[in-house]
């Protein structure tokens, strides 16, 4: 018997048809599966370089992994086809292989929509950085990764011929009943995102939204927090901050500050004036103050006096320095009213009285 009879008679061996043969199909694939891996994310690093996109990164570091274990697949797919005695359960295995597909290609999108990913390379991401809503990403890769599991399962129940219009059904109504239990969830959640898309705030920023002002200390999906005057720490849904008006100091780039003084009912007309013309030009030359704003008149007589008005806008938005501010001018006020009180005596008119 020559060489090519006995190779022959082996092939034909049931043992080595159906085991050796077998095994050396799968054995190749598995040493392969690192090897092309590393290969595909090289290729799409090197392809994003070129387009100057970071797509690349982000499909390699995805499907590394998926794409070993596809290999991997494919080597056992491969395998179990050259036995011969599984050839009757050829088109089970031909659909576990086609589901074996689509679990792969989910988990390596799975694998994409990662925060970590999206933060690392996503162009989604970038986009959003730039505009700092960083919070979005935990609800985009939450919402991204439950689309892609759910596809998933759908795929493979239809590929194993299982009905998925009740499914859907269900689905359907299941939802419709969860955003019914949870109606103020939904709306601080999507209140959440209204706020971190439009930014009426940042972190940080000085604002007032309904009774309460502050500094905003933490934005999330549920709550705004905000640390107010006497340090407490105030949740305010994120509902009530859609639907009410909300006022950002820091944005202003200065504030208003109004004050409403009553001087003393026996002072004369001529001081009264006197001590107006001195907060006015105190105001004017102030340099904390904005040009052009201050304002100082007699606004009306009361019981109490004459009441003066004082107004004017300061050019920091910061609450501390505002609130310095307002308390320098606040004592200007005051030193010129007592001074119009306390001045040396008027001249007296003809006739000695």
């Amino acid at each position: 018997m020559n060489i090519l009879s006995l190779w022959q008679s082996l092939l034909r061996s049931p043992w080595v048809s159906n085991l050796v043969v077998p095994a050396v199909v799968f054995l190749v694939f598995l040493l392969l599966s690192g090897l092309v891996s590393d290969l595909v994310s090289r290729l799409a690093a090197r392809a994003s370089e070129k387009t100057g996109g970071p797509w690349g990164r982000w499909f390699g570091g995805g499907f590394r992994r998926p794409m070993r274990a596809l290999m991997v697949g494919i080597g056992a797919y491969a395998a179990l086809r050259c036995v011969p005695a599984l050839s009757g359960g050829w088109p089970v295995l031909d659909r576990c292989f086609r589901s074996f597909l689509v679990v792969v290609l989910a988990w390596g999108l799975y694998r994409m929509a990662s925060p970590e990913a999206l933060a690392r390379s996503a162009f989604l991401a970038e986009k959003i950085r730039s505009k700092g809503s960083g919070p979005l990403l935990p609800a985009i890769s939450g919402a991204a990764r439950f689309v892609v599991l759910a596809l998933a399962v759908l795929i493979i129940a239809q590929e194993w011929n299982y009905s998925i219009s009740g499914l859907l059904a269900g689905l359907g109504i299941g939802g419709l009943a969860f955003a019914l239990a949870a109606k103020d969830m939904l709306a601080n959640l999507f209140g959440g995102i209204v706020i971190l898309l439009d930014k009426p705030f940042t972190l940080g920023d000085w604002v007032r939204t309904g009774e309460v002002e502050g500094t905003v200390e933490a934005i999330n999906f549920r709550s705004v927090k905000i640390r107010t005057v006497d340090r407490a720490l105030v949740s305010v849904p994120n509902s009530a901050v859609v639907n009410g008006p909300v006022a950002n100091f820091s944005r202003a780039g200065g504030r208003r500050l109004e004050l409403a003084v009553s001087a003393d009912p026996g002072t004369p007309v001529p001081r009264l004036k006197s001590a107006v013309e001195e907060i006015r030009l105190f105001l004017e030359q102030d340099p904390e103050i904005e040009e052009g704003t201050a304002s100082a008149a007699l606004e009306g007589i009361g019981d109490a006096g004459p009441r003066l008005r004082v107004s004017c806008f300061a050019k920091t938005a910061d609450r501390m320095e505002f609130l310095q501010a307002r308390e320098k001018v606040c004592y200007a006020v005051l030193d010129a009213l007592n001074r119009s009180r306390s001045g040396p005596p008027l001249p007296r008119g003809p006739g000695g009285d």
